[in-house]
């Protein structure tokens, strides 16, 4: 009986002398609710975490990139955010919502041309995404043409009526 507590005893040092190794999964849900809470320094931290463990399978892993572009952009990183969007592509080529979130940065950045491409990329594979007919209706007004953005922004809200973003755009419009 001496022997066997003796191993448990060493069994116990060694776990408590090997460093503490990371829960991605849970690295990356702690992410999710940083970033719920607009904690997004602490949601990049966690998301980083996650996604430098290599543990992560791919749907788990464009979900930590998605969180952690979004939170780079929310704290205007939108290098940083793309260049997370454009990794997760490489794994999910044809995901919309990826083309529909670059597209923002891009368009945040200024540089339109590239958003454009990306947004028509976006509604093309999710025509029914009024996020992306949005960033859509941004783009065009961005770009001086009221009457399209109009049009977009009204897509949006078609889409998503609820939505009150949508509706304060169309309603600051002139659609009174």
């Amino acid at each position: 009986m001496r022997k066997k507590a003796g191993l448990a005893v060493v069994l116990v040092s060694l776990l408590v002398a090997l460093p503490a190794r990371a829960d991605a999964i849970g690295d990356g849900n702690i992410c999710y609710e940083k970033f719920a809470t607009a904690d997004y320094k602490g949601a990049i931290r966690y998301c980083t975490s996650a996604i430098d463990s290599g543990e992560l399978q791919d749907p788990d892993l464009i979900a930590a990139l998605i969180n952690r572009g979004v939170a780079r952009k929310s704290i205007g990183e939108y290098e940083s955010a793309i260049a997370d969007y454009t990794r997760a592509l490489r794994i999910a080529p044809n995901d919309a919502l990826l083309y529909q979130n670059r597209a923002n940065a891009l368009h945040e950045m200024g540089d339109d041309d590239a958003a454009l491409e990306d947004i028509q990329k976006s509604i093309g594979l999710d025509p029914e995404s009024g996020g992306a007919w949005y960033v859509r209706g941004a783009i065009a007004e961005a770009r001086g043409n009221r009457g399209d953005a109009r049009k977009y922004y009204m897509t949006a809200l078609g889409l998503d009526p609820e939505n009150k973003v949508y509706r304060e755009k169309i309603l600051g419009n002139g659609s009174r």
